[in-house]
C-alpha cells in the first residue's frame, strides 16, 4: 500500500516469462511517486514509456490512450517498481500468496510465496531494505530482477513539469 513511497529507480531488469523462456534483458528508469516509467532493452531499443497521470503509452505511435480502469498496465519488467501489479496478494486474480515466512539476508529480505491453486508450487519475492523496494520476484514461470540500481534519471520530462 505504500507504492507512492517507492523511490525512483534506474536498474537493469532481467526478464524470464515462462518456465523454459530465455531471459530477456533492459534497463529501466521508474518514478513510481509520479506513475510513469521508461523501459528500453539493453541493446537501447524503446520498449515502453508510461505516464499513469494521462494514462497514455507514449511509445505508441500515434500515443496509446490506456482506459482508466484498467490494471496491471505496466510491462512485466516494470512490476517491481510498481509492486501492486505483482501478482502477489492473495487478490482473485493473483496467481501467488504470502505464505508468511521471511528470511532476511543482510539488507535483503526474502518472502516465501505459494501458488493459489497448488501449494507445491513456490516462490519468493525479494525486498531490499536499503533501496526500500521490491528487487527480484521469482516463480517457476515468471523471474523479474532489478541489479546495480541508482537513483533514477528522470523517466520522461512531463508537460506538468
Amino acid at each position: 500500500m505504500s507504492g507512492p513511497l517507492i523511490p525512483s529507480c534506474h536498474a537493469r531488469v532481467a526478464l524470464r516469462q515462462g518456465a523454459d523462456a530465455p531471459v530477456e534483458h533492459f534497463v529501466i528508469d521508474a518514478s513510481p511517486r509520479d506513475l510513469v516509467y521508461t523501459l528500453h532493452r539493453a541493446d537501447g531499443e524503446l520498449v515502453d514509456d508510461y505516464d499513469g497521470y494521462t494514462h497514455t503509452r507514449r511509445s505508441e505511435t500515434p500515443v496509446q490512450d490506456i482506459p482508466r480502469n484498467s490494471f496491471n498496465v505496466e510491462h512485466f519488467a516494470a512490476r517491481l517498481a510498481f509492486p501492486l501489479s505483482l501478482p502477489v496478494w492473495g487478490r482473485s486474480f493473483d496467481g501467488y500468496r504470502f505464505t508468511g515466512e521471511a528470511v532476511a539476508d543482510g539488507d535483503r529480505i526474502e518472502l516465501a510465496l505459494v501458488h493459489a491453486k497448488d501449494d507445491r508450487v513456490t516462490g519468493a519475492l525479494t525486498v531490499s531494505d536499503d533501496f526500500r523496494m521490491a528487487v527480484k520476484l521469482d516463480t517457476p514461470t515468471l523471474l523479474i530482477e532489478y541489479t546495480e540500481i541508482a537513483a533514477a534519471r528522470r523517466a520522461r520530462v512531463n508537460a506538468r513539469d
